[in-house]
């Protein structure tokens, strides 16, 4: 079966080009369009059409926009968001890492500058339908860029070495991961290990690999922080 696309572009040539995009495509079925961004037009839509994805492109996301992502994940828990944003505020990650933290489905985001292709948004599509999440690298940052420990620590890391890490978080081996980068596999071992080293000491009861990977997932909002995890 086609995964059911339902596209909320503001711009009117990305709604269109989106539109035209999955009008025929093998995989993916757009199943209406609009230009209409708003939380409850969009759970309207959602529980009328029953979308399998929604796309939803806007300019600047504001924190308080993060509100419609809040009111899909409470309305429609069973769809997964693929949100495209010209620019993210400063202000909005705080909001943003606290939504990421509470959902549980495939949530992708993505900056529009930043999408090369057809497949390359084809390829998001598929996988937040799959329950994937996916970050762009840029907003990766601005999530990690935060006083708290976790975030803190992976500050100190450079952007290959975040870039390994990403890898390494979706459980790729140090082999796969030295093949998709295009490099030797002594050069991502070196990587790993000078991540080990700035992330500091491991606790006792995790291995070094599980440890840089909890911290890159609470440092980007898809767990949530040690003390609330081990409080609940």
């Amino acid at each position: 079966n086609k995964v059911k696309l339902l596209i909320a572009e503001e711009q009117e040539i990305l709604r269109e080009a989106y539109q035209s995009f999955f009008s025929n495509h093998p995989s993916i079925e757009a199943i209406n369009s609009s230009g209409d961004t708003d939380g409850e037009v969009l759970v309207g839509k959602a529980r009328s059409l029953k979308p399998d994805v929604i796309l939803l492109g806007i300019g600047v996301l504001q924190a308080s926009q993060v509100e419609v992502l809040e009111m899909l994940g409470e309305n429609c828990p069973e769809v997964a968001i693929v949100l495209v944003s010209a620019a993210y505020d400063i202000n909005s990650f705080d909001a943003l890492r606290q939504h990421s933290r509470g959902t549980s489905i495939g949530c992708a985001y993505l900056l529009k500058h930043t999408i090369n292709s057809v497949r390359e948004l084809t390829h998001v599509i598929l996988g937040v339908a799959e329950g994937r999440v996916i970050i762009d690298p840029a907003v990766r940052d601005g999530l990690i860029a935060s006083p708290n420990p976790p975030t803190s620590l992976l500050k100190e890391l450079s952007p290959r070495e975040l870039e390994v890490l990403s890898w390494m978080v979706k459980g790729y081996r140090n082999r796969t991961i030295a093949d998709i980068l295009f490099l030797e596999l002594k050069t991502v071992e070196r990587h790993i290990n000078s991540i080990y080293s700035k992330l500091g000491n491991c606790p006792e009861s995790k291995e070094m690999r599980v440890h840089a990977i909890t911290l890159y997932l609470r440092a980007t909002g898809q767990l949530p922080p040690e003390d609330l995890a081990q409080s609940g």
